[in-house]
């Protein structure tokens, strides 16, 4: 009888949940091995080796005695050296309430936390420019190297998502480290608010905490670049489209968690806008995806949708042209958070339904169908 019983239990679990059996369904395609291939950190990268992050030298110093009072401060004076040898700057433990901005720049950099190194500020979407001058106006001056991209926030009606970013790099071969970034803002609707907003090539993110709700990880706010992000041991938090953009990015051994203290009706964890042209979007690999506990009982979050960026609506999407976001989750454990059979949906600007290919004979760069893919993942959400 209990042989009989435990195996009712099995059907009635199996016949309950997906799998990752290929070659999947047409709204939850699956991978084989063979195809799984083609998605690796190497081809997302494509040619770009990140380096293990070095947190033993101490150009400038944020904190402390003797130290620079804002981040910033030690950004424009790491940058104003010109140099080509790789500036480093520690902040010593403590929470910074201010913005970030690293500026085009020949320099590279290295930012780390020594422990506990908090960056955080409610930066609302729906700030006025003058509000946004109020709050951030006092890090910037004529002639430091990021104030003409201040300034060119500070003159908007409404400052938008990119002004948004409490910490925003817009120059290649930088590297974070140990440290959390959060953008505290919690207003209720549709308020972007970005912690980290990364606009370059070649950005690595290291055992940090991103922290927000929608909108939180901005990876790739350009779209006419090579933008390669990686990031490694990584936590971010939110609650829509919490991890958006165009860049070719790399997720590896990260928690992607998804909050409910602002929106519990549905999540929406990844929404990337990939140029069609391009055939790696966002790689997920060796991660967890999970979320607060009231998920867990609705089963209502969704891995991803396409972004779709600038295009207005589902009569005005061209398969090939339009962005078509691209998406690997791969080898990550996905808890019971997650809407099991249909976990993608429709997408974010354009509203275009997803088209899942689950065809045995299919073109994994086919930009009639969504290019959304999973491989070899395990949990009750897989």
């Amino acid at each position: 009888m209990k042989t009989t019983i435990a195996f009712i239990a099995l059907l009635i679990v199996s016949s309950s949940r997906a799998d990752q059996t290929y070659p999947g369904t047409s709204t939850r395609p699956i991978l084989n091995s063979a195809e799984a291939s083609d998605y690796t950190k190497t081809s997302y990268l494509q040619g770009w080796l990140p380096e293990t992050i070095s947190t033993t030298a101490a150009d400038f110093t944020v904190g402390g005695s003797g130290g620079f009072s804002t981040i910033q401060e030690a950004v424009n004076a790491a940058i104003n050296t010109k140099s080509s040898n790789r500036q480093y700057i520690k902040i010593n433990t403590g929470k910074y309430s201010q913005v970030v901005y690293i500026p085009n720049t020949d320099v590279p950099l290295t930012i780390y936390g020594t422990s506990d190194v908090v960056i955080s500020l409610s930066v609302s979407a729906l700030l006025t420019g003058t509000e946004y001058q109020t709050l951030v106006g006092g890090l910037f001056a004529p002639g430091d190297p990021a104030y003409e991209t201040y300034v060119k926030c500070a003159i908007r009606t409404a400052i938008g998502t990119t002004c948004s970013s409490v910490f925003w790099v817009k120059a290649a071969n930088v590297e974070l480290i140990n440290l959390t970034i959060e953008n505290s803002s919690k207003n209720v609707g549709t308020d972007q608010a970005v912690a980290l907003n990364i606009n370059a090539d070649k950005v690595q993110v290291s055992n940090s905490r991103l922290l927000g709700h929608q909108d939180t990880l901005y990876a790739g706010s350009g779209k006419s670049k090579t933008l390669r992000n990686y990031f490694f041991n990584t936590y971010v938090e939110g609650d829509v489209d919490f991890v958006f953009g165009h860049a070719s990015a790399v997720f590896e051994q990260c928690t992607f968690h998804v909050k409910d203290d602002r929106r519990n009706y549905s999540g929406i964890v990844f929404a990337p806008s990939t140029n069609p042209n391009n055939q790696y979007g966002y790689l997920v690999v060796g991660g967890t995806i999970t979320g607060d506990g009231s998920w867990f009982r609705s089963q209502n979050v969704y891995l991803a949708r396409s972004w779709d960026a600038g295009v207005k609506s589902e009569a005005n999407y061209i398969a090939g042209t339009s962005p078509n976001g691209q998406l690997v989750i791969r080898d990550t454990k996905i808890d019971a958070v997650v809407i099991n059979l249909a976990p993608y949906n429709k997408a974010a600007t354009s509203g275009r339904k997803f088209a899942g290919n689950n065809n045995t004979n299919r073109n994994l760069s086919d930009n009639n169908f969504n290019r959304f893919w999973e491989f070899n993942n395990s949990g009750s959400g897989a």
